[in-house]
């Protein structure tokens, strides 16, 4: 797996080196979320540090975020994990989202090889930022029934008095 894979425009190291740590973990992870996007049939962490300019942990950690957050998902191929990007096959599922406090909730379906998903988003409005620091992945069949959990779980709490 060592084709070459395509990059966006990076910083030079001097304007690279005059960012505070918080802009350098955003410029990573925007960086890394890119590269993801031009490369839309997945690329292998060997690939990408031969590639990018950053450190092989730091590239990891936020791809584990990437992933956590379901922007992007991994399969594993043969000895390879291959990190492929989610937001090609995502689409609103509404096109309301709902806002409590500094949070804003939105419905996604997501199709990728995996099959199809339900989606649900949690994003931070905080300083300006869109960025997602949540959600929740589930098979499109188990969506009526993880409702129906949610309906009979503030039953619960009501009944329970919570």
């Amino acid at each position: 797996m060592s084709e070459q894979i395509a990059t966006p425009t990076f910083l030079s190291d001097l304007e690279y080196g005059k960012m505070s740590p918080q802009e350098k973990e955003s410029y990573i992870k925007e960086t890394l979320k890119k590269t993801l996007q031009l490369n839309p049939y997945g690329i292998t962490i060997s690939q990408l540090k031969q590639t990018l300019p950053f450190e092989k942990r730091v590239m990891e950690k936020h791809l584990e975020i990437m992933k956590f957050t379901n922007e992007i998902y991994s399969i594993t191929v043969g000895t390879n994990v291959l990190w492929i990007p989610n937001h090609k096959g995502m689409h609103e599922a509404t096109s309301e989202s709902v806002k409590f406090g500094n949070n804003e909730y939105q419905v996604y379906i997501l199709k990728n090889r995996l099959g199809d998903f339900a989606v649900i988003q949690q994003k931070d409005f905080r300083k300006g930022s869109q960025e997602v620091i949540g959600s929740l992945q589930m098979p499109m069949k188990d969506y009526d029934g993880f409702v129906a959990y949610l309906r009979k779980a503030k039953q619960d709490m009501e009944r329970r008095g919570v």
